[in-house]
């Protein structure tokens, strides 16, 4: 689907090309829409987790619970949002700088499962951002700009944990919902029209590292000393998103 959209951008950006040599210095704003996922997904983890102790033993597999064990599902979500620019331009360079606000639902989730059966799960939710960043580009065609893109990344994260099937005791500490972070990237603009542009952009977008926790007491726990501590492997929350963008130049 990514290399559709960036195929039609191109030769929309293709047929219009000599059309629209105008500049591209100015104020802008439009729309955009895509999808959001992380390249790793970390595990549920226990700490102290002593080897071949109790604990170890009731989270390996067993014939009852053949899928025990420790588990990460990757950050994913649709993304979408509004965008606001401007840009200078001078020669074949352009630069500026722009700001989006995001809105979707990127989650991710470490769990663990024990011979109980009992599922241990921290979730991680991110249901809108706002990223401020500069960006410089060269155009290729007088309608074609490429650019690359750095700033900061400011959003609300929401911690969870739950573990149904579990008599354990849960005290959670940690995770700071307001986060900054920061965004790096790159895409490909073209003019359709004198004022209106379509693109295709990259970005990462990295939340920083958080302290969410869980101390689990009691049930599988008891054996412990004096508690186990549940965190997620991966501490940061970061994920790449590919997004199809669409301007309008005043």
């Amino acid at each position: 689907m990514v290399a559709a959209m960036a195929g039609a951008v191109l030769m929309l950006g293709g047929s219009a090309s000599g059309l629209w040599a105008q500049s591209w210095e100015g104020a802008y704003g439009g729309v955009q829409f895509g999808r959001a996922n992380s390249g790793d997904a970390g595990v549920f983890g226990l700490s102290p987790l002593p080897p071949g102790g109790a604990l170890e033993t009731a989270f390996s597999p067993n014939e009852a619970v053949p899928d025990a064990g420790f588990f990460g599902e990757k950050a994913k979500g649709n993304v979408g949002g509004v965008q606001f620019g401007y840009d200078w331009q001078s020669g074949m360079m352009v630069y500026g700088a722009v700001g989006a606000l995001q809105f979707g639902d990127v989650t991710d989730r470490q769990q663990g499962k024990s011979r109980t059966p009992a599922v241990y799960t921290i979730e991680r939710k991110m249901d809108n951002y706002a990223t401020l960043a500069g960006r410089v580009g060269y155009l290729a065609q007088p309608n074609t700009l490429v650019y690359g893109l750095a700033g900061v990344a400011m959003g609300k994260v929401d911690f969870a944990y739950s573990q149904p099937g579990s008599a354990a005791t849960t005290v959670t500490s940690g995770g700071q919902k307001n986060r900054f972070g920061y965004v790096i990237g790159f895409g490909v603009e073209n003019k359709v029209t004198e004022q209106v542009s379509i693109g295709l952009e990259y970005t990462y977008v990295n939340m920083g590292s958080n302290d969410f926790q869980a101390t689990l007491t009691g049930g599988p726990f008891s054996a412990a000393a004096p508690s186990t501590t549940a965190r997620g492997t991966d501490r940061d929350f970061d994920f790449g998103q590919v997004q199809l963008k669409m301007n309008y130049r005043f």
